[in-house]
């Protein structure tokens, strides 16, 4: 089944709404204001369907005061019917929402000249021939076909009705990331709360979770609804209503954004290329992006390469369209560049939004794989350039000079490796008994991973600056067997000193400098020579230490005739952990018996 969005735009009254009403019997004016007013108010959605073919029509208003109302609309059409009346011609409306559509990106346009028993034929054919000369001075803009139309001439309604099933939808991508705008909220009694737009890309599927971006909150999907019919998978492009269930439920509302966790992060800036002879640096505009609208400031970086500051957290992709307005007119628009804030000087952001602009990401990765020394990660790709994270990684591969962890899909800069053997060779000088391992240097470099520093470690080793022994390195030329002993007596006397309050295992390792495996070797030796008692998981006390109090807990019994948390803590100078763990010992001794908290001789 072939899916189309197909939207109207044009003047007041020029006879959208009867168009739309004549094509399917939908009446899209049905709210009291609307009716009384005669007049499209809010967006109208209908549909319209033959064995092949479903076509979604979204209606939107033509009156000056109600243009966010129709950029809301125009982001998710497939075509738009630009619809002008016979015997009016083009008005105020008609050129600011054919300026709409061209920089919201919508190329193909059905000219729809609607009032033809209001209007003669050469009046009708002079109009066209206007309109295409307008039209012309968007050289992004296409017109399809021409349609001269009456509500009141049927086979001219079953003409445009029957071409517009032969209209293809636009590509819409299924393999990325679902996200979808809502245009409205409400709510049915017995299913609750419901919302409505457009899917823009990726694929929704009925009982799964979804995160509205904006409350960063998770919601299930109880249903979905296509043209009114139950389905369990939604796809581009369609009008899709879905069935939220969820705390925060009643804090849902138009313009914000559905999607999946894990892939877009808000910034209270994005920068962009524009097109507007109007805007001025430090102007307060009306930023319109799919169904949301924003208060932002828009500052110049040089030419066409803008800022926008809000007041709020934006969630907004690459090369996603909108449209600025002041007064309620639309006086530019363009493409999100940065949609994530980088940090860059003036100039290298300027740089950025040069080969941003022109998809070329190659450059883009050097740059901010420069900028983010320690590790420019592509988790982040469908944001910041509507790639997938596989399409990222097969650029970055193309690339000289980088090292790329596919694993966690982070590109990492020749300054990440230098880091890397900076702080391996200051280790092994602070400490030339440090025994480590990739996996121990990572928990101290939390941003390094460990293929990576395994890379760091090989050339290292090659220079002869540190030697491996199974999976352990040392400094180049030692003795790993004297290490190891040398790990063992340094555990162990770090243990008695800390007495009855010993430090947890990893706690040691990172002040010995050691990784894990070798700590852990260390410390089954003492345990096994029973030098050293393991309590729990993370606790192991020396004998000599456990002894003394093992005898300082009967001590406590025989004066007070018994000893619980509260004593052991008080006596013994202890925090809970440490003395809940002793008397727990303490209970495996013959003459001991508990009773509910208290510990006494039987």
């Amino acid at each position: 089944m072939t899916n189309l969005i197909i939207g109207t735009s044009g003047h007041i009254d020029h006879g959208k709404t009867a168009l739309i009403r004549a094509l399917n019997g939908f009446e899209g004016d049905k709210t009291k204001d609307e009716l009384e007013r005669g007049i499209t108010i809010d967006l109208s959605f209908s549909h319209l369907q033959n064995d092949d073919t479903n076509i979604a029509f979204i209606d939107v208003p033509g009156h000056e005061n109600l243009v966010k109302t129709m950029i809301s609309g125009a982001y998710g059409f497939d075509a738009c019917m630009l619809v002008v009346a016979s015997n009016e011609g083009i008005k105020a409306q008609t050129k600011e929402h054919i300026e709409i559509l061209n920089l919201l990106g919508v190329k193909n346009i059905i000219l729809v000249i609607t009032k033809c028993d209001l209007s003669s034929k050469s009046e009708q054919i002079l109009l066209q021939e206007n309109i295409f000369e307008l039209i012309k001075e968007y050289p992004n803009l296409s017109i399809y076909e021409t349609f001269f139309v009456s509500i009141k001439d049927e086979n001219s309604i079953n003409e445009l009705r029957n071409y517009l099933f032969t209209l293809k939808p636009k590509f819409h991508d299924e393999s990325t990331i679902f996200r979808y705008y809502i245009d409205r909220v409400f709510s049915l009694k017995g299913h609750g709360t419901i919302v409505t737009g457009s899917v823009i890309s990726g694929v929704l599927k009925a009982g799964e979770k979804i995160l509205n971006l904006d409350l960063g909150e998770t919601f299930t999907v109880r249903s979905i609804q296509i043209h009114d019919q139950n389905v369990s998978i939604a796809t581009p492009p369609n009008r899709v209503a879905i069935n939220l269930s969820g705390n925060k439920l009643d804090k849902i509302q138009k313009g914000q954004i559905l999607s999946k966790k894990g892939f877009w992060r808000g910034f209270n800036q994005i920068d962009a290329k524009i097109s507007s002879s109007k805007l001025e640096h430090g102007d307060e505009v009306l930023f319109c992006v799919g169904s949301a609208q924003f208060k932002a400031k828009a500052l110049n970086l040089k030419d066409d390469f803008w800022t926008f500051k809000f007041s709020q957290k934006v969630f907004l992709q690459f090369k996603e369209k909108f449209i600025i307005l002041q007064n309620n007119h639309a006086i530019g628009g363009g493409e999100v560049l940065s949609s994530v804030l980088e940090p860059l000087k003036k100039e290298q952001k300027i740089e950025l939004l040069k080969a941003l602009s022109k998809n070329d990401f190659e450059t883009a990765f050097l740059m901010l794989a420069k900028v983010h020394k320690h590790g420019f990660g592509l988790i982040s790709a469908v944001q910041r350039f509507a790639l997938s994270t596989a399409q990222a990684l097969q650029i970055a591969h193309k690339l000289e000079g980088l090292f790329i962890d596919d694993e966690i899909a982070c590109i990492y800069s020749q300054d990440a490796l230098l880091d890397i053997k900076k702080f391996i060779e200051f280790l092994i000088h602070k400490n030339p008994n440090a025994l480590f391992s990739p996996t121990s240097i990572n928990l101290k470099l939390t941003w390094a991973s460990v293929p990576l520093i395994e890379v760091v470690l090989n050339d290292l080793e090659q220079s002869k600056i540190v030697q491996k022994n199974g999976g352990i390195y040392a400094k180049f030329g030692a003795d790993f067997d004297k290490l190891n002993e040398n790990v063992v007596d340094q555990i162990y006397n770090i243990l008695l000193k800390q007495s009855f309050t010993p430090d947890a295992p990893y706690n040691i390792y990172d002040s010995l400098d050691i990784d894990r495996i070798t700590g852990d070797n260390a410390l089954k030796m003492l345990t096994k020579s029973k030098k050293i008692i393991r309590l729990e998981h993370n606790l192991f006390i020396s004998a000599a230490a456990l002894n003394e109090v093992m005898s300082l807990l009967r001590n406590i019994i025989k004066i007070e005739g018994k000893v619980n948390i509260t004593s052991a803590k008080n006596h013994l100078n202890l925090s809970r952990k440490y003395a809940l763990a002793y008397l727990e010992y303490l209970d495996n001794f013959a003459d001991i018996k508990k009773f509910e908290n208290d510990r006494l001789f039987i």
